[in-house]
């Protein structure tokens, strides 16, 4: 019963964006800010034009390295949470809206 509770939790982390950076220490990290793609484009001094080349020429590349460098929302979760995430080198997921939990 708890396993799937984890299982449902990582495919809802998922949905918001979260990807798997850390199996070994079962971390998830998001692409936090929606200008994301200007924040890289100026810390490697690219126009946006030069960014989404780079970006086209190397798949996943970019925002892998954004979770894993630039990310401030990043989450501990369960082994079987992170791997219900995808993996952040094989995600091209960009920016996503994260739900906002009341309470």
């Amino acid at each position: 019963m708890a396993k799937k509770k984890m299982v449902i939790l990582g495919e809802a982390l998922a949905s918001q964006g979260y990807c798997r950076i850390s199996l070994r220490k079962n971390i998830v990290a998001r692409i936090d800010v929606e200008n994301w793609i200007e924040v890289l484009a100026e810390h490697f001094s690219k126009s946006l034009h030069e960014m989404f080349t780079a970006m086209h020429e190397s798949p996943c590349f970019y925002e892998d390295l954004f979770r894993r460098e630039f990310s401030k929302d990043r989450l501990e979760v369960s082994l079987t949470t992170a791997r219900t995430c995808p993996s952040s080198n094989q995600s091209s997921v960009g920016y996503e809206e994260k739900e906002v939990s009341s309470g």
